[in-house]
């Protein structure tokens, strides 16, 4: 068997590894690129824009011809950007033509990483304006899913996290304001780091909340994530409305070293998990972590019972692996946090998506458009539009009673957070299949939209930027999607069209991976980060289809 080239992708992509490459002059930035861009052109709706290949080249060569002293810690490493941040040089669309501008300067989290010497390979695609956790609402058409092209990548940063989870990237740059940065990191294998609100500036963000908006990184793993961060978050300035420093009466925490080793009794222990055997009280408990009660980790979806007990046993084992690294177990009430969760599109605190897009949906001074004009607007996806129109029924007075109303829901959360070191939950309860979502939310002209399924890919996001927490989505198992049933009572009839879909378009049992998010208050993120660090590593799981051990399955049949 012919010896794997050590520089052959994806695995090259890591940082330490790239950057051991570059340093032994084993590999160049222009060998790189040259390696990845037809990849990246046979990428269809990943990217909005992609960089010219002679623009890259000529990049690689200004970077090459660096002293080896001026070369910055990301010198060569290429990375893609969320098409709602400026870069200069590039139009901003936010996947949506009629708003296109060209920006004259980058967004200063972008400047910082160029600064470093990362190579920037083009404007990834997004639910339009980033409101989505689905991936399917662009006019520039849906990013493939890493793992099966025939389930949605998620969003709203749905390019990012695909350009990422399919190798073509050591990282990306996206944006969480009710889960973006962490529900597309699930479904395409990746890791999804959603930092303290403000902790990294988001000046040169089209906004979608202003008030809640973060810059969000996607990466091969848990340390190439956390040095993403810590690069973008010294862009912030004191002067700057959208950053925000460490509150000094913090304890300062422990600093997350990356690629640390971990003691031998948790080492042992998280061998003993990886490998699916009991620990026998090896690790210690030393912090605790919280979990839903039953009640709402409801798997339940168009996969039936069969595909719901898969992921509620991936969860239990993700659990237990946690157990294992010297964690205890306890059990939270939920009910504020859900509750959180269902008014960021459910009530009042909708009318800020308008306020964000406010100077582009009236645009020349006209007068506010009905919700009728807002549902037919041409410029928009539909259903935006529909979200849209149902922001405008809500009054100031409106407002500050769901502010008052998320104080208190707010208040019994952070009862049950001090119980514990950290919340982990599901990322997302179900995987979706493009069909599925476009089902409800494309359907036919005078059809009646729904967006229930984006809904419940929410339950364990929406609510975070909502209560100032931060978190990260790590990869935590692979769901082996059963073979379903054709036939079956109308009860069952989701099944059986998600089974006819799966069998027509080839695999009918699907490999799709599993993820869980761990959540703590804010300016938790270096605890989060190195706890994250240790359950990767116990979970023995990669990046992407690769990492996972199963083989990418594109139904197009396209390389």
């Amino acid at each position: 068997m012919a010896e794997k080239d050590p520089c052959s992708l994806p695995d090259i992509l890591d940082l330490h590894k790239l950057q051991a490459a570059y340093a032994e002059k084993r590999l160049s930035p222009t060998q790189l690129i040259k390696q990845l861009y037809p990849r990246l052109q046979a990428e269809e709706a990943t990217f909005i824009t992609l960089a010219e290949l002679d623009d890259l080249l000529d990049t690689c060569r200004q970077l090459e011809a660096q002293p080896q002293e001026e070369r910055g810690s990301l010198w060569g490493v290429p990375f893609a950007v969320k098409d709602n941040v400026d870069v200069a040089g590039y139009p901003t669309t936010a996947a949506c033509a009629a708003f296109k501008y060209h920006p004259k300067r980058s967004a200063p989290a972008i400047e910082a990483l160029l600064h470093e010497g990362g190579i920037m390979l083009g404007k990834t695609n997004l639910d339009q304006f980033a409101t989505g956790l689905v991936g399917t609402r662009s006019p520039y058409g849906t990013p493939r899913n890493a793992f099966d092209d025939r389930f949605v990548p998620g969003g709203s940063s749905s390019g990012s996290a695909a350009v990422v989870g399919s190798g073509l990237a050591t990282f990306a740059v996206g944006t969480d304001t009710a889960g973006s940065g962490r529900v597309p990191a699930q479904f395409n294998g990746c890791v999804g780091i959603k930092p303290t609100k403000g902790m990294v500036t988001t000046q040169g963000v089209v906004p979608a909340c202003r008030s809640l908006d973060c810059l969000s990184c996607f990466a091969r793993s848990v340390e190439d994530g956390a040095t993403i961060v810590h690069i973008m978050q010294k862009a912030g300035k004191p002067e700057d409305p959208l950053w925000r420093a460490r509150p000094p009466h913090l304890p300062k925490p422990p600093p997350f070293s990356p690629r640390t080793s971990t003691t031998p009794a948790i080492q042992h222990a998280a061998n003993a998990a990886a490998n699916g055997h009991a620990t026998n009280g090896h690790a210690k408990p030393h912090f605790r972590f919280g979990i839903p009660t039953p009640e709402y980790l409801d798997f339940s979806g168009p996969g039936g019972p069969a595909v719901a007990e898969a992921a509620q046993t991936l969860f239990k084992e993700a659990v237990q692996r946690m157990q294992a690294l010297g964690g205890e177990m306890v059990q939270v009430d939920f009910s504020a946090a859900d509750k959180i969760a269902g008014m960021l599109y459910g009530g009042a605190f909708l009318a800020e998506r308008y306020s964000a897009l406010r100077g582009f949906l009236e645009q020349s001074g006209k007068a506010r458009p009905t919700p009728e004009q807002l549902a037919a607007d041409p410029r928009i996806e539909r259903v935006l539009g529909a979200i849209l129109s149902g922001a405008t029924k809500w009054t100031g007075a409106d407002v500050y009673d769901a502010q008052a109303e998320l104080v208190t829901a707010t208040a019994h959360t952070r009862l049950e957070l001090a119980k514990v070191d950290f919340f982990l939950v599901p990322t997302a309860l179900n995987h979706f299949t493009v069909a599925e979502i476009e089902g409800q939310e494309k359907g036919g002209e005078g059809a009646q939209l729904t967006w229930a399924f984006n809904g419940r890919l929410g339950r364990f996001t929406n609510f975070v930027n909502l209560m100032d927490m931060c978190g990260i989505s790590v990869p935590s198992g692979v769901l082996e999607h059963p073979l379903l049933p054709t036939d079956g009572s109308q009860a069952e009839a989701d099944v059986a069209k998600r089974a006819e879909h799966l069998s027509a378009t080839g695999d009918p049992t699907p490999s799709l991976p599993f993820g869980v998010t761990l959540l703590a208050p804010a300016w938790g993120d270096e605890m989060l980060w190195a706890h994250a660090a240790k359950f990767v590593r116990a979970a023995g799981l990669g990046c992407g289809p690769e990492g996972h051990g199963v083989l990418a399955y594109k139904s197009s049949g396209k390389p």
